[in-house]
């Protein structure tokens, strides 16, 4: 190839432009907005469809001064971390270069080329003039390789030089004046990446210790599944694996998921890590020249050999599970044997930095009693030891390495229980098996927690990036600024009055047991008192009767579900689908005599027009209530609180977990659940971020990121966030409404009403709206002919019931 020479490669060949003069006015134009630092050119020939940057493997931008250099050497990696924020000060000129090029262009060396472009960006730039040092714009190139690392410092880019003795550009240095990038940007890229770590550490246990805290709570007492109230106490306790119930199949289905979920993780954790190391292809930026790429050999291998070994750990796994279903449904010695292998159960506590720190102390000091004492093995165990609790501590906390031990132990331990469990203590095949174990339980937990924390860490990353992006410019986002701190305060408001509730609610409830006892005796010595009966009618006609404790009698159940049926027959009447209500009101005269009447049917009329079928319910009760006495009552009513005692002067209370679950998160008023806060939070930003695409409208407004503007439109900002802390405000009520509330409803449980909880309102519209048209309105033939059936007292077994072991929780 014929190569011009170098001292007259940019003299001799030359590029034109096309319409010139409306070019560089559309360049001016760009030029004058202040927040524009650099101008992407996109070059073309007219009759060619390539553009030009594909020749030179480069991009060619004009920079505004020697400030707006950063913006050129921003490693790619902040550039994606940031959700290429970048752009704000970047443009794209887009150039049409005229007719067929010169001979001696096309025979010219790469570098030659690129002179040469140098030269005519430079001329139609036209930055050739008199200018202040600072202020001098320049013509540079910026190339982005795969090879780019993520703290930026092999950065490719050179720009032309300018003197102050010759302002004259040399041509020929241009491509040799390296610009490297800020060694404050490699810096502060390296700070948070190792920041960005330690946070995800502390979310990776913050995590943890949430999902222990949940499991410590909940207990089975007495067939009940109860949740401990003051679990405050009880924070520092340890964690026991439950049995697992291997002869149910859906126990297979819920380790399958959780496989399936660790893979899932072990996926996005290999592609969070991969954006980092690689992030060019994932660059959405259309100012930029990015070639085109498939991941290398080495790191396709990489991602996959680290999927492969996640999926053939789980399904490994998962085959001792299986084996462990099938075993179930052996003999009962086979069961014996397996059920007294999962007795050796380990168990784990919720993680803490400060103890974290205080283990780092103690095995200084037991280094130096080995040191003293000259155990050399014990010192060599302690010095591994403390190198991995060191890595770990570093990360965050000790309760990383911790977990990845815990599920290690579980997964062995499920191994040895499907697999070696009948071979010699001893045999050479044990210890293989055991050994292959052992890597099989590293791989899977290993894999599983460091992919969490690489997905956590490129969270924190990705918001630590941005805000140092944010702030280091503060200039061009006042606005935003003033409406993320407005959006923070809600979301911290928020998030306080969900731990507040989460504090509150049990403390409230422990501090109601004298109480709930008091009203309880009064209800029961009341000499008047009306009953409440709730009746839920389900698709098929499903009746379940809810009861008080001075009506559970199975022949009441009995009398009001034959009059329920009764009124589904009537001509012209409708049971609601859903629950309805029906209220007796009784009163004890002299002589033990009791006297009980309708006080509310389950239309809601007091003068019941079907007298005929609920005389035989009152009268049942009326019988029932002669018979019995307060203490009979009294056996009737379901246990509310429960004592737990683990140890002396360690009492723990709890309640039912169903009921706590309705007190604490569907209760009315006073509760407060995770769903209706995330619910909250994405309104209100949804409503922020609308407003400031709006605003966004108006950014090349020179007054947009201006002090004055933020000041003139922080009013609005106020008001909205105001508006939106007045829906917490609705939930942060007095404590004696929140015990009035909290105490109604324990009562009901302690009563023996389950339909509060269990089904809420019930409310089944579709199912309501097709028996309202297609209602038969000769059903009083039918109804007729089954009360003169000689069998009509057994009429009651044909539709399912609520029984009293379905009721209990």
């Amino acid at each position: 190839m014929i190569q011009a020479d170098q001292q007259q490669c940019h003299t001799s060949c030359h590029l034109m432009i096309r319409d010139v003069q409306e070019k560089y006015g559309e360049f001016e134009k760009l030029t004058m907005d202040n927040s524009i630092k650099a101008i992407f050119f996109h070059l073309k020939t007219v009759n060619q469809s390539s553009c030009m940057k594909d020749i030179y493997n480069a991009n060619f931008v004009w920079i505004k001064n020697r400030y707006s250099q950063p913006i050129l050497t921003l490693p790619i990696s902040s550039a994606l971390m940031s959700f290429n924020l970048n752009k704000i000060f970047t443009h794209t000129l887009s150039i049409n270069l005229i007719g067929e090029l010169q001979e001696c262009y096309k025979m010219a060396s790469t570098d030659c080329r690129k002179e040469i472009t140098f030269k005519t960006l430079i001329d139609f730039t036209q930055i050739n003039h008199t200018c202040q040092d600072d202020d001098c714009s320049t013509i540079c190139q910026r190339n982005f390789f795969k090879e780019e690392n993520f703290l930026g410092t092999n950065i490719h880019a050179s720009c032309c030089k300018r003197s102050l003795v010759n302002p004259q550009i040399n041509i020929t240095e241009c491509l040799s004046n390296n610009v490297q990038s800020r060694i404050y940007v490699t810096f502060s890229t390296l700070f948070i990446i190792i920041l960005s770590f330690c946070l995800a550490g502390i979310a990776f246990n913050k995590l943890v210790n949430w999902l222990l805290s949940g499991v410590q709570r909940h207990r089975n007492i007495q067939s009940t599944c109860v949740c401990i109230l003051n679990a405050r106490r009880y924070e520092y306790g340890h964690f026991y694996l439950p049995d697992a119930n291997y002869s149910n199949g859906a126990t297979l289905v819920i380790w399958a998921i959780k496989y399936l979920c660790a893979i899932i993780v072990s996926a996005v954790g290999c592609q969070c890590f991969y954006i980092q190391k690689y992030p060019l292809p994932f660059i959405t930026d259309s100012t930029i020249y990015k070639p085109f790429f498939f991941p290398s050999f080495t790191v396709a291998c990489e991602i996959w050999i680290v999927q492969v070994m996640q999926c053939l750990c789980a399904l490994i796994i998962f085959l001792a599970d299986i084996k462990l279903y099938c075993c179930t449904k052996c003999n009962s010695h086979q069961q014996v044997q397996y059920s007294n292998l999962f007795q050796l159960r380990r168990c784990i506590s919720q993680n803490s930095f400060r103890r974290s720190y205080f283990l780092v102390n103690c095995y200084l000091y037991d280094i130096v009693d080995d040191i003293k004492s000259f155990h050399v093995i014990q010192l060599a165990l302690d010095l591994l030891a403390l190198a991995l609790i060191l890595a770990s501590f570093i990360l965050g906390s000790v309760g990383i390495l911790r977990c990845m031990i815990f599920m290690m132990e579980v997964i062995i331990l499920k191994f040895r229980a499907a697999f070696i469990a009948d071979k010699p203590t001893y045999s050479v095949f044990n210890i293989i098996m055991s050994l292959f174990f052992t890597c099989v339980a590293f791989t899977y937990s290993s894999l599983t927690i460091i992919s969490s924390l690489i997905i956590f860490q490129t969270i924190f990353r990705a918001i630590l990036t941005t805000a140092a992006f944010t702030i280091t410019f503060v200039s061009y986002f006042n606005f935003i600024v003033v409406m993320t701190i407005a959006f923070m305060h809600y979301v911290t408001q928020t998030m306080d009055t969900y731990i507040k509730n989460d504090q509150v609610i049990p403390t409230r409830i422990i501090q109601l047991q004298q109480a709930l006892d008091q009203n309880i005796d009064q209800i029961l010595q009341a000499d008047q008192g009306n009953l409440d009966i709730y009746i839920a009618i389900s698709y098929g006609g499903i009746i379940t009767i809810d009861l008080p404790e001075m009506l559970q009698e199975k022949c009441i159940r009995l009398s009001i579900q034959h009059y329920i049926q009764c009124l589904q027959h009537k001509p012209n009447h409708l049971m609601i689908d859903g629950i309805s209500k029906l209220t007796i009101r009784y009163q004890r005269l002299t002589g033990n005599n009791v006297k009980v009447e309708l006080l509310q049917c389950t239309s809601g009329c007091s003068c019941c027009p079907f007298h005929h079928e609920i005389q035989p319910v009152l009268d049942c009760i009326q019988q029932h209530l002669q018979k019995k006495d307060i203490h009979y009552f009294k056996k009737r009513l379901n246990k509310v609180y429960y004592s737990i005692q683990d140890s002396p002067g360690d009492s723990m209370i709890a309640i039912p977990d169903r009921l706590y679950e309705y007190l604490r998160y569907h209760s009315p008023r006073i509760s407060l659940n995770i769903g209706r806060v995330f619910f909250n939070i994405i309104s209100i930003a949804t409503f922020f971020i609308i407003f400031a695409f709006t605003a966004m409208l108006n950014y090349k407004d020179s007054m947009f990121g201006s002090l004055n503007s933020t000041i003139a439109n922080a009013p609005v900002v106020y008001l909205a966030t105001i508006l939106s802390l007045r829906n917490l405000k609705k939930i942060e009520i007095k404590e004696d409404e929140i015990d009035k509330i909290l105490l109604a409803n324990i009562i009901q449980y302690r009563r023996g009403y389950r339909l509060f909880y269990t089904k809420g309102i019930h409310f089944q519209p579709v199912l309501q709206l097709l028996r309202m048209t297609f209602l038969d309105v000769n059903r009083q033939q039918h109804i007729d002919s089954v009360q003169h059936h000689p069998d009509n007292d057994n009429i009651n077994e044909t539709v399912p019931l609520l029984s009293d072991h379905n009721l209990r929780l």
